[in-house]
């Protein structure tokens, strides 16, 4: 990873793992960690995320398609259902004694691109087994996808973390239905969508209310008042006290 600090999000899930050395890595939503062998990091798709080499380091770096799997033996259930937010994780020796055998294979058959499928595959389901505990369920019979209910809830609990597999468990639909018809509805992914709202209501608490910025960051879920500020930026191109400003002028 470079030592030259980055920030920036990209239109496919990411798994970051740590390998040799130490990096820095900042998750929206989540906030800032190091990354060495036996942890890592899930960026879904479109997050925004900061990264930095601490000193020499490799990092295992795996990419997936949201709308197509790389390989068949990757099923959109199982991506969806690791992706459903950004967060860190611990993993446990032996894993790491399979990612330091895979990491030989790709050094050693880089250029094969079937043996690149095949180890990120093998990572992403021993990944999904420690994480889950639990296999990808089959289909279910198609839910009834109710926006307005959905919109209730992430409104109710913007203060918390709300999962696509509660969304899909209200519609009574798996995941990989409720992904889907999602993105048909709304042309974003519940947590684009969860994040929408959120800014949506910090931004209306600006003009509209007398709370802090640190306040109305807490009361909408941000990590912090830097994320919203950062959030609020990317939305309007300002920043939440020139938002402010600007709506007790009128």
């Amino acid at each position: 990873m470079p030592q030259t600090g980055d920030r920036h999000h990209h239109s496919h899930h990411q798994v970051v793992l740590g390998f040799e050395g130490n990096a820095a890595f900042e998750l929206e939503g989540e906030g800032g960690d190091q990354l060495c062998l036996g942890n890592g990091c899930l960026v879904p798709t479109q997050s925004d995320h900061a990264f930095q080499g601490l000193g020499d380091n490799r990092m295992v770096v795996l990419d997936f398609s949201v709308d197509a799997s790389i390989d068949s033996s990757i099923d959109h259930e199982m991506l969806c259902r690791l992706f459903d937010r950004p967060h860190y994780f611990q993993l446990d020796a032996q894993f790491g004694s399979l990612l330091t055998a895979m990491a030989r294979e790709i050094d050693q058959f880089g250029h094969d691109p079937h043996m690149q499928q095949h180890v990120s595959a093998l990572l992403l389901h021993s990944l999904y087994q420690r994480l889950t505990g639990r296999a990808v369920p089959g289909q279910e019979s198609l839910g009834r996808f109710d926006l307005s209910r959905i919109d209730q809830m992430i409104r109710h609990r913007l203060q918390e973390k709300v999962s696509v597999t509660e969304m899909a468990d209200l519609c009574h639909m798996s995941i990989s239905q409720f992904h889907l018809r999602f993105r048909q509805v709304t042309g974003m992914t519940p947590y684009q969508y969860v994040m929408k709202l959120r800014l949506d209501q910090a931004i209306w608490l600006l003009r509209c209310s007398s709370h802090s910025i640190a306040d109305i960051a807490l009361e909408t879920g941000f990590s912090n008042q830097s994320a919203l500020t950062h959030a609020v930026k990317n939305r309007t191109g300002h920043s939440p006290g020139q938002i402010r400003k600007q709506a007790s002028a009128h």
